[in-house]
């Protein structure tokens, strides 16, 4: 059922957030996962599956690869005559700023965008939060707690001081109402984090970006949220599924070796077509397996042909791994090639990387090692 009063805007970056390697040639809602999906597809498919059929994609400078995988939106059922998807203009400049382009700057980038949609109600969302969340629930709460902004939670354990240091915490009263938030804190005060996803009246949203531009003032969290929490009804939605922010190379490998686990793949495909993750649909042959190959516990798309030996692993399209060949924990992009007598372990391989006969590649489990796009190794 669509859900007609409510578009959606999705930021396909972060500049707090570095991926090393995987983003030196693609944006970071265009790095891939899984073995078949880019991390855009989990938050767009949220949005689809709750009816929110008009979504618009900010973007910076290296869009073109997020651009190729979006097209028409036809893999997302959003290539449509009215609402669909729409991948938005970088903000002017931002290849000369001189200083990190933040999130109050893309909704100023989006707002043709938003003032020419019908929908009265935003749900705005980073890319690289991945859950599976209904969003149905979300607007739902907004207005039974008459709120002006309601953003989504999730509880967290003891934190590290370096983990605090990526979270932003907030503190609420019994009902959901926000009492205050807490960015990037020192000392952690509260179990409950900010999932980077909140709901707004689009005319509210758009007084607050003015607002903000007017006194240079350009971060969401604090200058849109904490500027607001004695000022407003800010209320917090919890979220109690699964959650994964995407924001290092080792969340990211951390990720990709969770999903072998069936019950987080029952939590973030979803149980049913209603709640699945769509993705660009390309077509392949199956995977060939040789003689002596072997496959433990590990995610094999299609067109691939395995000759060596598969463990704990996530191997996308069309690679190939030779003879006598060890794979273990790790991720291995499409198209790479991995000759015989290799061995490879804590590894994450861009697309197209190929290694050379007898080479021996070992990672960390707390570090990984990562491998360019085409490299030859």
């Amino acid at each position: 059922m669509e859900n007609n009063n409510t578009m959606g805007l999705i930021f396909s970056g972060n500049p707090e957030v570095n991926l090393g390697e995987l983003m030196k040639v693609r944006s970071l809602a265009a790095v891939p996962v899984g073995g078949r999906y880019r991390i855009i597809d989990f938050m767009l498919s949220n949005m689809v599956n709750s009816g929110i059929v008009n979504v618009g994609i900010t973007t910076g400078y290296k869009h073109r690869s997020l651009s190729d995988h979006l097209g028409s939106g036809k893999a997302w059922d959003m290539a449509r005559k009215q609402n669909g998807l729409f991948i938005l203009s970088p903000p002017e400049g931002l290849e000369f700023a001189t200083r990190p382009t933040e999130g109050v700057d893309f909704i100023d980038s989006a707002m043709s965008y938003l003032q020419r949609s019908r929908q009265e109600y935003v749900m705005l969302s980073d890319c690289n939060t991945i859950c599976n969340i209904d969003f149905d629930e979300v607007i739902k709460f907004h207005f039974e707690k008459e709120a002006d902004i309601t953003v989504v939670c999730t509880e967290v354990g003891e934190l590290t001081p370096k983990e605090l240091g990526k979270h932003i915490m907030l503190e609420c009263e019994d009902d959901g109402r926000v009492t205050d938030i807490q960015v990037y804190p020192k000392k952690q005060n509260s179990k409950l984090s900010y999932m980077h996803i909140f709901f707004i009246k689009k005319d509210f949203l758009i007084d607050l970006v003015g607002e903000c531009l007017s006194h240079d003032r350009h971060s969401i969290s604090r200058d849109i949220l904490l500027a607001n929490v004695d000022k407003r009804r800010i209320f917090g939605y919890k979220f109690d599924g699964y959650r994964k922010k995407i924001d290092s190379i080792k969340s990211f490998y951390q990720f990709n070796l969770e999903l072998l686990d069936s019950g987080v793949r029952h939590e973030v495909f979803g149980v049913d077509e209603t709640r699945s993750i769509h993705t660009k649909v390309k077509d392949s042959v199956p995977t060939k397996y040789g003689r002596d190959a072997e496959v433990k516990n590990s995610f094999v798309a299609d067109g691939c042909c395995i000759e060596g030996t598969v463990e704990n692993s996530i191997i996308f399209r069309g690679v190939k791994i030779g003879k006598n060949s060890v794979v273990k924990n790790s991720i291995v992009m499409q198209n790479s090639r991995i000759m015989d007598d290799c061995w490879v372990e804590n590894a994450i391989f861009d697309k197209e990387v190929i290694l050379c006969n007898g080479k021996k590649l070992v990672g960390q489990t707390t570090y990984p090692l990562c491998i360019g796009k085409r490299t030859i190794v």
